[in-house]
């Protein structure tokens, strides 16, 4: 398979003086990029099974005999559960990705209510980050039909991001707005913001957000996820944004009838 490209250039009267074409053979790079989704696929379930038994054996250890445990022993096992709990959270995400690519991102769907969706992820996004000032503003009553969980780990990514790309600032609004039709759910932060060519490619796959002032960690596929699930529920999903003034990301909706 190959990619195609003509460049024209045209003097004052319109006519073209010259023409060149460009044709690319990009059948390797989609081999490449499937041996790549294989590879997660396969080393994210190998990860998966020793990891869930790793966790098991830590709150083994946690919890034995707790009044004998030295505290400094009690503080190791608790960061330890704490990257346990971090790996976690990534072999996860590879999963997702590899369902993604496969074409197996399903799940069940229910009536929901976005107010109990808010409240859920408010509640954790508190005890996460007790530095941040996280408020809730609008109309949280709008009802949609999709999978709680899966919009709950959209939420919680999107408060994440706004937490990570937002280390002066520490406000957090979360905006709800119903219509007739839709409910849209906003988390806006007053962070570091985006130039427009990143706007451009922010839910691309392992696409990471690179600033010289502020290291940060992931691999680059939370939003990128985030946005096939919110496809998945027949949604939208975007951002605005202005270089250190701060971003808006948000999702919408259908509305339940």
């Amino acid at each position: 398979m190959a990619s195609y490209q003509s460049y024209s250039f045209f003097d004052e009267n319109s006519c073209i003086i010259a023409w060149f074409g460009t044709m690319t053979n990009i059948e390797e790079q989609k081999q490449a990029l499937a041996k790549k989704d294989e590879f997660i696929g396969i080393a994210s379930h190998e990860l998966k099974t020793p990891l869930t038994s790793l966790k098991g054996y830590m709150q083994l250890i946690s919890a034995y005999k707790q009044n004998e445990l030295p505290p400094i022993i009690k503080q190791f096992a608790g960061k330890a559960n704490e990257a346990i709990g971090k790996l976690a959270n990534l072999v996860n995400d590879l999963l997702d990705v590899s369902k993604i690519q496969m074409g197996k991102l399903e799940f069940n769907t229910s009536l929901l209510n976005i107010s109990d969706l808010i409240n859920i992820c408010i509640e954790s996004a508190q005890f996460m980050y007790p530095n941040y000032i996280i408020s809730v503003h609008g109309d949280k009553d709008g009802r949609a039909t999709g999978n709680m969980e899966r919009l709950e780990q959209v939420l919680m990514n999107l408060i994440s991001n706004a937490v990570k790309y937002s280390p002066v600032h520490k406000d957090i609004h979360i905006v709800t707005e119903v219509t007739e039709t839709e409910v849209k759910v906003s988390v806006e932060d007053f962070g570091i913001g985006l130039s427009d060519y990143q706007k451009e490619r922010i839910f691309e796959r392992f696409y990471r957000v690179e600033d010289n002032t502020y290291a940060t960690s992931g691999l680059g596929i939370g939003l990128y996820i985030s946005s096939e699930i919110v496809k998945a529920h027949n949604g939208k999903i975007g951002v605005t944004s202005k270089l250190n003034e701060g971003s808006t990301f948000y999702f919408i909706l259908p509305i339940h009838e």
